[in-house]
């Protein structure tokens, strides 16, 4: 039994041996076939490219290329003389009109306006935190849109991503505009472009101006850039610039330096005037109003004195002199007696601190045409340093300001605003200006509250 048990085995083994053999020789016949193929497919392929190598001819194409570049290379440098004097006057003429702007919304309002002397439509994007929000724009309802719309705008950070490198990198962005045109509510920009506006040393928002086909030829991103770099140094510096406007931006009248001026003719010498009729005897001379010395120290006086303090010094162009030449001479008109001066209303405690400047006692008032004394002049900045204060709260809350004045509660919706911007004018401002002054509440009141007290809630 053992022996047959081995037969068994022995016999299967080879079965299986040759099985195996078998399959190995019909894979490998499969393999070659399947290699065959494919290097001919991969000879047939190389002949193809190779005939399609051999049958395209590129020197022609090189040639027309640059051609065409030195056709426009060339054409580009006739036109750069006239083109680059003409830009500078009409940006000089731009950055005039902002200028003389009074105030931050004035300067701003100029600066959209200039803008489309180099575009097709301008807008102002403010930033808040990290959201770009429309403030205005212009020219987008004369192509195809709607001015208003701006003001809906809002992009949150990874929306625009044009937006988000002025934001993150401070950099100018030139593109297509496309993306950022639609939200705006238009689409047919052809070339745009982001500038950032930086004032106190921060990107505080971005200008896009962009230009449709029709006007890409007044297209001039150098231009808008210098604009808005302007822009931001005159908001900077408003409420410390005296000489508005500048003058080194002054129009000069080319036509009266290439002509001569007009030779003067004599006039004809007056005839004798005739005697003048006598002098009236003089009005007996009103007692000088003394401004009322109160106990702070300060000069107080009513409205009836100062415009008697005025009238005694300055002259009257009304009344003729007595050596004015007049057919019929009228007599002179006799003095009027000076009116008592009213009395001086009692201060309550509730009253809030007074806006009127009143001057020192020592104030000299007979130089009215002079320069400013240094205490007039630090009540002026400190009137404009208010103002700007109050500028920028409006500036950057046009909404809630419109919403606080129909509700009278605006210190409520800015409260944090106005208490930000009032440490900083007592930190700016000395003491002797705010004791006699409230020049802050003033401009809250003017420019907050529309002239209304009761809309500050107060």
């Amino acid at each position: 039994m053992a022996v047959k048990g081995e037969e068994v085995a022995s016999a299967i083994d080879a079965q299986v041996r040759e099985s195996i053999e078998k399959m190995v020789a019909e894979i490998r016949s499969s393999i070659e076939d399947v290699r065959a193929a494919v290097d001919s497919q991969l000879k047939a392929a190389l002949q193809s490219v190779q005939a399609d190598v051999n049958s395209v001819a590129f020197l022609p194409q090189i040639r027309k290329a640059v051609d065409e570049l030195e056709e426009s290379y060339t054409a580009a440098a006739a036109a750069a003389p006239a083109a680059t004097g003409a830009g500078a006057g009409r940006v000089k003429s731009a950055i005039q009109s902002i200028e003389r702007g009074k105030s931050q919304v004035d300067v701003l309002n100029s600066l959209l306006e200039q803008c489309l002397e180099f575009g097709s439509r301008a807008a102002l994007l403010i930033l808040r935190g990290e959201t770009f929000s429309g403030w205005k724009g212009t020219g987008f309802s004369t192509h195809g849109g709607n001015d208003e719309m701006i003001k809906r705008f809002n992009a949150a950070p990874g929306l625009i991503p044009e937006l988000d490198r002025v934001l993150r990198h401070e950099e100018v962005v030139e593109w297509d505009g496309q993306n950022l045109a639609t939200r705006l509510g238009v689409g047919n920009s052809e070339r745009a472009v982001l500038v950032p506006m930086v004032i106190k040393d921060k990107v505080a928002a971005a200008v896009y101006v962009d230009v449709i086909a029709a006007h890409t030829a007044k297209f001039d991103a150098d231009a808008i850039e210098l604009l808005v770099f302007t822009t931001g140094l005159l908001v900077d510096t408003l409420a410390i610039r005296k000489k508005i406007p500048s003058p080194s931006l002054r129009q000069v009248a080319m036509s009266s330096l290439d002509s001569p001026a007009p030779r003067p003719i004599p006039a004809p010498a007056p005839a004798p005037a005739p005697p003048p009729p006598p002098a009236p005897a003089p009005a007996p001379a009103p007692e000088p109003v003394v401004p009322r010395q109160t106990d702070a120290g300060t000069v107080a006086i009513n409205a009836a004195q100062l415009r008697e303090l005025m009238a005694a010094q300055r002259p009257s162009f009304n009344e003729p002199s007595p050596t004015d030449d007049f057919s019929s001479p009228a007599p002179p008109k006799p003095a009027p007696a000076p009116a008592p001066p009213p009395p001086p209303a009692a201060p309550t405690s509730e009253e809030r601190p007074s806006t009127q400047y009143i001057p020192p006692a020592n104030l000299s008032r007979t130089n009215a045409g002079g320069p400013q004394s240094d205490d007039a002049k630090k009540h002026d900045e400190a009137r404009r340093f208010a103002r700007l204060l109050v500028s920028e709260i409006k500036l950057y809350n046009e909404s809630k300001v419109e919403l606080g004045r129909k509700s009278n509660d605006l210190y409520e919706r800015l409260k944090e605003d106005i208490d930000r911007s009032r440490q900083m004018y007592d930190e700016r401002i000395g003491d002797d200006v705010r004791k006699v002054s409230n020049y802050f509440y003033d401009e809250l009141v003017r420019i907050l509250a529309d002239g209304r007290a009761e809309a500050l809630g107060l």
